[in-house]
């Protein structure tokens, strides 16, 4: 039943979860990621007080941004609720755990985000939960310093959001596997050979140079780099022997450096015997790479080399970039198990898009993308179409002809 402004209400549970979301008024507005009606307003309304019985698995509170920061109450936790809660996951709150809390020997999934909670009680409360297998941290201002403590031997997934504040995250926990960071820290891993999943923000450079040597195990990497001006590294000794699904985010605010070899990627395929998916994103607004349309010159090629594993390539951002289209040449001559390749001439989300009727429009693109898209068709057709084999389907996304098209006139007038 609704709940009246400004009235206070006791919820007592006796089921294996309660969640609460506070909504407030009087303004409303659309949560672009979920779809969900939220709504926002500087008064903070009175928000429930809950009675958790014990024998509770998930407990799940999600408030909005105040002036006034609700402290979520320890005492929730204690009695009977140490020895079943399972899941808990707190957004925009303060949560002071501390030795007095006692063990929460069932936890086994923690979620926090815009959380204001210091390292030193975080990690008492890690010490605190021995059963902990994922951490998803958030936007979490007052950690400087994350330590996982040794003791958790059953923790094998972490999610970092980052935040400036956050300096150093040190690893003691023994079987790691999955592992995802956005910022820039200082890390400690500890022991990496049990790593199978790593998404982090760093260079390719040290992608292929360091991580198989401290990461030999992975089996899917993504990495996000915006600072590429050194070529990514040949080295023949350093291999991904498990690794299956490779996913490159190039990322630049204006142009990605046209001094960057994107045909220096085949490096990566020669180190990962096993790859099956090849994901090559490139976002920029405009691109300055030495175009294969610009002049008549045969295209780079190397000796051949048969790789038997690779089933999926999809590039978006793809450019008439004499590099990249050797890179994709390479791919069609080479990869002899491949079943689809799709070539992406814009780099946007195309889930927000009007030909699935989910927005009104498509997701914006830049003048410099609406630009380049002609040219990267014209390359498709002129340099990789006419050697696609009848054995793997090739696709072609072009800018949408209703949100994109109509622009490219415009900015045709404006050059």
């Amino acid at each position: 039943m609704p709940v009246k402004r400004n009235r206070r209400r006791t919820v007592a549970q006796n089921h294996e979860q309660i969640r609460y979301k506070r909504k407030k008024s009087p303004c409303q507005h659309a949560d672009s990621r979920s779809g969900k009606i939220m709504r926002s307003s500087t008064s903070y309304p009175c928000l429930p007080e809950v009675v958790v019985k014990p024998g509770i698995k998930e407990l799940t509170l999600v408030l909005c941004k105040t002036k006034r920061e609700y402290n979520f109450p320890c005492s929730l936790l204690s009695d009977g609720v140490q020895n079943s809660i399972r899941y808990l996951k707190l957004n925009w709150c303060a949560f002071r755990p501390t030795a007095e809390l006692g063990p929460l020997r069932s936890l086994t999934s923690l979620h926090l985000r815009f959380v204001s909670i210091t390292g030193e009680e975080l990690q008492c409360l890690l010490s605190n939960s021995p059963a902990l297998e994922e951490l998803h941290l958030s936007n979490c201002m007052e950690i400087i310093c994350l330590k996982i403590p040794c003791t958790l031997q059953k923790f094998r997934y972490l999610y970092v959001m980052g935040w400036c504040s956050l300096k150093v995250l040190e690893n003691k926990a023994p079987n790691l596997s999955s592992f995802f960071l956005r910022g820039s820290v200082k890390l400690s891993l500890g022991d990496t050979l049990q790593m199978k999943k790593l998404d982090v923000v760093h260079s390719l450079h040290y992608a292929r140079s360091v991580l198989p040597s401290v990461m030999p195990n992975l089996e899917s990497l993504q990495i996000t780099s915006g600072c590429e001006v050194v070529n990514t590294t040949m080295l023949p000794t350093k291999f991904f022997l498990h690794l299956k699904n490779l996913t490159i985010h190039l990322i630049s605010g204006l142009a990605f450096s046209p001094t960057y070899d994107y045909f220096s990627l085949v490096s990566f395929f020669d180190a990962s015997p096993s790859l099956e998916t090849l994901i090559l994103n490139v976002r920029q607004q405009d691109m300055k790479h030495e175009s294969v349309l610009a002049k008549s010159s045969d295209l780079r090629e190397i000796p051949e080399n048969r790789h038997s594993c690779l089933k999926s390539v999809k590039i978006s951002g793809f450019s008439s970039a004499k590099s990249l289209v050797e890179l994709t040449c390479y791919i069609i001559k080479n990869m002899v198990s491949l079943e689809s390749l799709t070539l992406d001439t814009i780099c946007v989300d195309r889930s927000i898009s009007c030909y699935l009727k989910t927005f009104r429009m498509c997701y914006p693109i830049g003048e410099g993308a609406l630009m380049e898209a002609p040219r990267a068709l014209s390359a498709i057709r002129t340099y990789i179409e006419a050697i696609v084999p009848s054995t793997f389907k090739l696709t072609v996304l072009k800018p949408c002809s209703r949100c994109h098209v109509k622009g490219i006139p415009r900015c045709i007038s404006n050059t």
